[in-house]
């Protein structure tokens, strides 16, 4: 159900074959981590759920094709052996897969289409080095071309508040791209801790989901 937190048993399969499987990610779990107290983990789900598919050759048992934050959920590929996840590594490198995620932002978006076009560095500044910024903010290190198109799909209230739904295209892979491009045109996604600089607590997740992911295999 949409609404369940993440548990160990209650990983979503949405696509497997020999080389790839493709899980539907819940919100507020890491991918993986190194930590002894991160018991709860896609990975450990993994684990849990294809004791038999994990490789001993590598540290998590799994190859992950790509990221998603802790808070995002939605299409996270992985790659069951090692030439698979090559393929996968090449059509990520080469700019070849396509990728669009669906968001609830704050506000009333105007723009039926927009191209956010922010070049996103490090943030440098003191209690915001977890964060990353455009290429205006004081303190950003290393800004990187970035571009992300964003379709409105719909308009409506969260919790009284108006919001848009919109389908947002990522053209470039920055850490953190799409939320700092929403941010930055004045509509952050909902449920954004950090970059609503922890104003935005009420909800009970970002509302943020990875609802396409094609690979060119």
């Amino acid at each position: 159900a949409a609404m369940e937190p993440a548990s160990l048993e209650n990983l979503q399969v949405l696509y497997q074959s020999p080389d790839f499987i493709v899980v539907n990610k819940h919100w507020d779990i890491r991918i993986d981590s190194k930590m002894w107290y991160e018991k709860q983990t896609v990975q450990s789900q993994l684990r849990h759920r294809f004791p038999e598919l994990a490789d001993p050759g590598t540290y998590y048992g799994f190859r992950f094709c790509h990221q998603l934050d802790f808070s995002t959920s939605g299409a996270l590929c992985v790659a069951l052996n090692r030439p698979a996840a090559g393929k996968a590594y090449r059509c990520f490198k080469e700019r070849l897969v396509t990728k669009a995620y669906l968001a609830l932002v704050r506000g009333y978006v105007e723009s039926s289409q927009m191209t956010l076009d922010f070049a996103i560095g490090r943030n440098t500044c003191e209690g915001k080095t977890h964060m990353m910024c455009t290429e205006s903010t004081e303190g950003c290190e290393n800004p990187k071309p970035s571009k992300t198109e964003l379709t409105v799909l719909e308009y409506g209230l969260y919790d009284g508040d108006p919001v848009t739904k919109v389908l947002l295209q990522p053209l470039t892979g920055r850490t953190h791209q799409l939320r700092v491009h929403c941010s930055a045109v004045g509509h952050p996604i909902v449920g954004d801790f950090t970059y609503s600089l922890r104003a935005d607590s009420a909800p009970y997740r970002m509302m943020l989901h990875a609802y396409l992911l094609r690979l060119p295999l």
